[in-house]
């Protein structure tokens, strides 16, 4: 089985503006993808025989590894730290802190990717930093920051329920797809409040089939009894208007019942009903809400990074 190892993180483009591929695979063929539990370090992009952009693909998520060493998180609320983080000893699929506590493993992948289209706007994000206290500095991660930061339609879903046995639908941006993973959690709670879970370094073995099931404009991802669209916002492209909580919200219900429409071949009418009596929306990455990150006393900050999923039962298709 063909695995691409976590070095090429530091060997291959390193830096650079564009990423060529690390390599080639076929469609349905079974690899590994090892990860870091370091900054903006995406391992890939790997070439998918035969995907052309516009293409609606299904990437498997067939076995998570976890590797040590664990620790956990010890800030919160989001960039507000509370001390050092806490080693774990894990044993028998539970981690375990050094008093107390006890949490059964969820191994999950934090950011599927593919690679974007190369446009200006992109680019852009390859050669500057754009937002934090290094704005307008020139940005030493280069193309991976475009597979890392943005949370976009193309990437970094930080969704606990990219677990083994899922299935990630994307439309396939570039000729060849340029599939990245990093950001592998042993685990992570639903809106990920001290900015990461349990981080691990980690081997995923990943296949990428072709998929017809489902329409896919914002990804889908898809469980053994759900559907959720994922939906997100970025302060990456700084020109774009801004966004907040709620039109996050309001764009995964959208793209939810577009979904259900498509899947039922009928109206937006009929796609409502089922979608408004029965959608869950549930947080991802809640670490950028404005108001949460706050040194002294309170102060207004617009929303920054957030990903949220809306839900819905499988069940609910009478044909499933």
């Amino acid at each position: 089985m063909r695995v691409f190892k976590r070095e090429l993180t530091e060997t291959h483009d390193v830096g650079a503006e564009w990423p060529t591929f690390v390599g080639c695979v076929e469609l349905g063929e079974s690899f590994v993808i090892e990860t870091t539990n370091q900054e903006c370090t995406p391992n890939g992009p790997v070439e998918i025989r035969g995907v052309k952009a516009g293409d609606t693909v299904a990437i498997h998520i067939e076995k998570i590894e976890l590797v040590e060493p664990f620790y956990a998180p010890n800030g919160g609320p989001f960039f507000e730290g509370m001390g050092e983080r806490v080693p774990l000893d894990y044993r028998e699929g539970y981690f375990y802190w050094p008093h107390h506590f006890r949490l059964k493993a969820n191994p999950s992948v934090g950011n599927i990717a593919i690679l974007p289209v190369p446009s200006e706007e992109n680019l852009a994000v390859c050669r500057i930093i754009a937002f934090g206290p290094d704005t307008g500095k020139q940005n030493p991660y280069g193309w991976r920051t475009l597979v890392r930061a943005p949370r976009g339609k193309h990437c970094h879903q930080d969704c606990w329920a990219i677990t083994e046995g899922a299935i990630v639908h994307m439309k396939a941006q570039v000729d060849g797809l340029g599939l990245c993973m990093d950001d592998v959690h042993g685990y992570i709670g639903q809106g990920e409040v001290a900015f990461d879970g349990i981080g691990v370094y980690a081997r995923v073995q990943t296949r990428v089939e072709r998929s017809q099931e489902w329409h896919v404009d914002w990804p889908i991802i898809e469980t053994e009894d759900e559907i959720m669209v994922f939906s997100s916002y970025t302060s990456t492209y700084a020109h774009r208007p801004r966004l907040r909580y709620v039109d996050i919200i309001r764009t995964a219900y959208w793209a939810l019942r577009d979904v259900v429409a498509a899947k039922i071949q009928g109206s937006i009418d009929e796609a409502n009903t089922i979608v408004a009596t029965a959608a869950d929306i549930r947080n991802c990455a809640l670490y950028g809400l404005g108001d949460y990150i706050q040194k002294e006393g309170k102060s207004d900050q617009p929303d920054s990074d957030i990903a949220v999923v809306a839900c819905l039962p499988k069940h609910v298709f009478m044909d499933e």
